[in-house]
């Protein structure tokens, strides 16, 4: 196993322990319990190889949260932030990618953040 996989993998594992240990209703756990499973490691992985820099730990929970679609809301209340920091991740994470297209590499056509 590459390092970069297993390094994903334990930040999925991290953030289904945060959900469900996190104050949301059992049906909101359930269901973004749910789309972490339908979550691809390998297109993750390949994700963060496309990164004009590494992606540290925080960045890459918040990524994980922008892959499975979850609301800003929820991420703020989830990480005990306010949301205003989450779309400030949120751009981080853009530029970093974008500095990584500008060098020519390639990434998704759409990238979820």
């Amino acid at each position: 196993m590459q390092a970069q996989q297993v390094y994903v993998e334990a930040q999925v594992a991290y953030m289904r322990l945060q959900i469900q240990a996190s104050c949301f209703d059992q049906w909101q756990k359930e269901e973004l319990l749910s789309r972490f499973n339908l979550l691809q490691l390998q297109h993750v992985v390949a994700l963060c190889n496309t990164a004009s820099s590494p992606i540290s730990v925080t960045n890459m929970r918040y990524m994980l949260c922008f892959l499975i679609n979850m609301p800003v809301k929820d991420i703020s209340m989830l990480f005990n932030v306010d949301v205003r920091s989450v779309y400030s991740v949120r751009y981080r994470l853009r530029r970093l990618f974008t500095e990584a297209k500008k060098n020519g590499d390639s990434l998704p056509s759409v990238l979820p953040f």
